[in-house]
């Protein structure tokens, strides 16, 4: 494969992830448990800890592209937090509302703002998807759930692709109570004909 500093067209280059106070150890076991390479920066992300580079292919570690950086919730994000989770407790509107998305990003995840990571095989995806469903690490269980979406459901989009909708409150790239929601995808190649 050539190196995507080669590629001369436009490209999704990185996403940053965020962890909450005193998860880290938390955040890089998800994404080891989806089968990314986690490396530590050594760089001050201005909490006290470090940005970790989370590579989707252990092979390509290009810091500057394919890249997802994870570091902690820095103050304002975790002001607001606060705030919400206040807000949360107290107000049954807003609580029946976020429980109402929050099922509809569990049972029916098309039409939730996601991202995806694409793996080389189905055979590659449906490993990762046992080790979600079957294997998961004790102190995920109650963080992360998934819901594998094959060829043959209802709900696929084609038959070329595995799509698995994981939901976590472990990492975010918006706010924690909304959660996020990480498409996992592998592409059979179109048989020829």
């Amino acid at each position: 494969m050539a190196s995507l500093t080669e590629y001369r067209g436009r490209l999704l280059n990185h996403v940053e992830i965020l962890y909450q106070r005193g998860e880290r150890d938390l955040a890089l076991l998800f994404f080891e448990t989806l089968g990314c390479t986690v490396v530590d920066t050594e760089r001050d992300s201005g909490t006290g800890s470090t940005i970790v580079c989370v590579y989707p292919e252990e092979s390509e570690q290009d810091r500057l592209n394919n890249v997802i950086y994870l570091s902690e919730v820095r103050e304002p994000q975790w002001e607001l937090e606060r705030v919400l989770a206040e807000r949360l407790h107290h107000d049954g509107e807003l609580r029946a509302a976020l429980e109402r998305y929050d099922t509809k990003a569990r049972r029916a995840p098309h039409g939730i703002t996601h991202f995806g990571l694409r793996y080389p095989s189905f055979e590659d995806l449906e490993a990762v998807i046992d080790r979600l469903e079957h294997h998961l690490p004790p102190v995920l269980e109650g963080r992360v759930a998934v819901d594998a979406v094959r060829p043959d459901d209802a709900r696929s989009m084609t038959d070329e692709l595995i799509q698995a909708f994981v939901r976590t409150d472990v990492v975010c790239a918006g706010l924690f109570p909304f959660g996020q929601l990480i498409e996992l995808q592998a592409q059979r190649a179109p048989s020829a004909g």
